[in-house]
């Protein structure tokens, strides 16, 4: 069992409208200032997925991840940067981010220290530790775990080996592939296709995707209960994995994970026309150009710990109930809240088959947070909102799922409830 290296992944990974274009730049941009921890002892790890399958060859990265831990408060903030973020590498101008890693490799050999200092350099962050995979190794990180059970939100279709065995420069060999909506088993060959396709998506779900495969490796490790096995694995892994956190950074992480739930781990990425905008580099490569501003204050976010966040600091008790015919969405649609800091639970409840999904508020407060988070994350319209306060309840919120269930949803921003239309009562 290589659970260090499933460990290190775990918690080291742990539609936008009109695109809009801005000019490239040659000229490096004004370094970045420090961002601002707040006194709270966070340590930033970075997960590297390299896009190889040969671990001589260094490679482009595929997946940069930053994991901030507050050991503080026992949260954990993940945020996946895009790989054409164009940046200033250090003493090598302008250039993806995804070329720092091996252009420090094939210069000196420190790969690793380059991407630190090009993260420093163009976002703030100071990296205090890194862990690096490859293809062949991140799948063989999956199948050591037996496997894990991920709740797809949105259907992927993409060119997939017919076997993972056969010849990828045979032509024949490879057939397009559909993965549904549901909760859907995959092994180590599946999750690395799921992590990396982009014909139906774009590099920004893929971040997101990661990071679903991270949480998922979450669960699984939790259902197996695998926490004390750290030590004894630790000397028999470290060639699957390259980093420099020891067996006791390890351990320290993996006490913290054991007692965390989904309202102490949050996800963030750079969206588009928000954080990053379109541009061709002098050389025709497509880049994304950072925007200051809102990237400074995207990383302020992912400092803060999400139980400080309003709607974590609601503790709302929300009851999933599946009256849509499909077994899966209940699942589907507990993990899409859990992205949003909720910790709902599925209810055993036998409900008869409806059409749309119906949001139950018993608080009676026209507003909050997680009202409005709800409502939008479910895409729950207003005449599907049903306000019933109850000053004996059991639960805040109850969603009766219907077979219309939309959940490919990414980003829930609140609603001003006050302006939308309820059923009261009814």
């Amino acid at each position: 069992m290589r659970l260090f290296c499933v460990l290190c992944v775990t918690f080291l990974l742990i539609g936008s409208g009109t695109l809009v274009s801005a000019q490239a730049d040659d000229t490096p941009p004004q370094a970045m200032p420090l961002v601002d921890e707040a006194g709270y002892d966070i340590d930033n790890i970075l997960l590297l997925g390299a896009d190889t399958a040969n671990p001589q060859n260094n490679g482009r990265t595929d997946a940069l991840m930053v994991v901030s831990v507050n050991r503080t408060v026992g949260t954990v903030s993940l945020l996946s940067i895009p790989r054409d973020l164009w940046v200033y590498v250090p003493s090598f101008g302008m250039n993806k981010i995804n070329t720092a890693y091996a252009t420090g490799e094939n210069a000196h050999g420190e790969g690793a220290a380059l991407l630190r200092e090009t993260i420093r350099y163009n976002l703030g962050i100071n990296i205090d530790y890194h862990a690096r995979v490859d293809f062949s190794s991140f799948k063989r990180l999956i199948d050591d775990l037996g496997g894990i059970e991920v709740a797809v939100d949105c259907t992927i279709e993409d060119w997939r080996l017919k076997e993972p065995t056969l010849d990828p420069t045979v032509e024949e060999n490879w057939e397009i592939y559909t993965l549904a909506v549901g909760v859907q088993q995959m092994d180590g060959d599946l999750a690395l296709w799921y992590a990396r396709s982009r014909r139906t998506t774009s590099d920004f779900d893929r971040g997101r995707r990661q990071q679903a495969l991270i949480r998922a490796m979450w669960h699984r490790i939790r259902a197996l209960d695998m926490w004390e096995q750290i030590s004894d694995v630790y000397s028999q892994v470290t060639d699957i994995v390259t980093t420099d956190l020891s067996v006791q950074d390890i351990i320290g992480l993996a006490s913290l994970a054991s007692t965390m739930d989904t309202s102490q781990m949050a996800s963030y990425t750079f969206r588009p026309n928000i954080e990053v905008t379109f541009s061709t580099s002098n050389d025709g490569q497509s880049i994304l150009l950072p925007v200051r501003e809102a990237v400074i204050a995207l990383e302020n976010q992912v400092m803060q710990p999400p139980i400080q966040s309003a709607l974590v600091q609601e503790h709302s008790r929300i009851e999933i109930v599946n009256a849509s015919g499909v077994r899966e969405f209940a699942q589907v649609a507990a993990e899409r809240l859990a992205w949003e800091g909720f910790v709902p639970t599925i209810s055993d409840e036998t409900a008869p088959y409806q059409q749309s999904t119906v949001l139950y508020d018993f608080t009676g407060q026209r507003k909050g947070s997680s009202l409005g988070i709800l409502q939008a994350a479910l895409q729950v319209s207003p005449q599907n909102l049903i306000i019933e306060p109850d000053s004996d309840r059991t639960v805040d919120f109850r969603v009766v799922i219907g077979s219309a269930y939309f959940s490919c949803t990414h980003s829930a921003m609140p609603l001003d409830i006050e302006t939308t239309e309820s059923v009261v009562g009814s």
